[in-house]
């Protein structure tokens, strides 16, 4: 019975297990776009899934189904958004018309410095001419001669106010054609992405065999440190990037001191402390010590003392005038000892006799 049961316990846990078991989200990411067409101003949201954890999307409208690349995309109205934990990425895009005709699609891509991803949405721009699709043969050829930060913020900088660069970069058109206007994306990030967009200066035209020189401001939040990344890409195929470095020392030592300051003054307020309850237990008097007793007096050793040693200096024997010292003795309780010395000095009232 026992035997018969335990292959039918394992059966079912092995059922619940299929479906309970997650089921592993697509390795491909994908995207939608709500409406899916729109006149320049639309202002469409954009949703995407399946996305790398820890990066930004880029998100514009191209023409030409982008497969050119950035080149057919609008990038001066491109947003940029960030991937949420469970991969998941949403985003505002105003749309406005991209600098080639459609047929149009919503372009996605991940920022340099990461690894390369791309989803592309149909989409119609309301109004926008429409022609066929054409891949450019000879694409533009443009190499990076050279991409440098220059400037340093100074005595601010180390106090921690905003960092502030200047990206120079030195590009060459390699190719048989003119390059007018290519797109240039540029932003900077903390972390191995630049997935925070910075404003970038028109390309313009540039001839065959000629080289462009760009100037890009950046600027980093105050108490900004560590090492931060400054990339992008041009023309929507050449990527660059540039590191550096920056630490707001004399904020930190501003703070160190801060703190040593407080930590003095709580070592001196309970130094204060300390002596205050010390000095009050000195001030608390100490209890006096009970009074002895009187001890009661035996007036008859006392007049046969006095009778028999009460002499004067000639060797003369005193007179104790035992009357007058018994009502001496049972005055007032408070005892006159200068009076009662004065008296057996005196011999009494009737010590002549």
């Amino acid at each position: 019975m026992t035997g018969t049961r335990r292959p039918r316990v394992l059966a079912a846990l092995v059922l619940v297990s299929l479906f309970l078991w997650p089921v592993p989200a697509s390795a491909d990411p994908g995207a939608s776009a709500a409406p899916a067409e729109g006149a320049p101003g639309t202002v469409v949201q954009v949703r995407g899934a399946g996305w790398p954890v820890g990066v930004s999307v880029q998100v514009s409208v191209c023409g030409r189904n982008a497969v050119n690349g950035s080149v057919d995309c609008d990038q001066p109205g491109a947003v940029t958004a960030p991937v949420g934990p469970d991969g998941v990425v949403t985003a505002g895009l105003t749309v406005s018309a991209p600098p080639v005709p459609c047929p149009c699609v919503i372009h996605m891509v991940t920022p340099s410095g990461s690894e390369k991803m791309t989803v592309d949405i149909p989409f119609t721009v309301l109004g926008h001419k429409t022609a066929d699709v054409v891949k450019q043969e000879n694409p533009a050829r443009i190499d990076v001669v050279d991409a440098e930060l220059r400037g340093s913020g100074g005595v601010s900088e180390l106090f921690g106010w905003r960092t502030k660069r200047t990206l120079v970069l030195t590009v060459r058109n390699n190719g048989p054609d003119p390059v007018t206007d290519a797109p240039l994306v540029v932003g900077w990030g903390a972390d191995a992405t630049a997935e925070s967009p910075l404003t970038a200066p028109p390309t313009g035209t540039i001839e065959p065999g000629a080289t462009a020189v760009y100037r890009v401001p950046v600027e980093l939040p105050p108490a900004s440190y560590g090492t931060f990344l400054v990339g992008g890409r041009f023309a929507g195929q050449t990527e660059f990037e540039v590191k550096f470095t920056t630490y707001p020392y004399l904020l930190f030592a501003v703070n160190l001191v801060a703190l040593l300051a407080l930590l003095a003054g709580v070592r001196a307020a309970l130094r204060r402390r300390r002596t205050r309850s010390r000095g009050a237990a000195a001030d608390v008097p100490f209890p006096a010590a009970p009074k002895a007793a009187p001890r009661s007096l035996d007036q008859t050793a006392l007049l046969t003392y006095l009778e028999s040693n009460a002499r004067r200096a000639d060797g003369e024997t005193l007179v104790i005038d035992k009357p007058s010292l018994v009502a001496y003795l049972n005055g007032p309780p408070l005892l006159d000892s200068q009076a009662l010395d004065r008296f057996l000095n005196d011999g009494g009232s009737d010590a002549s006799r």
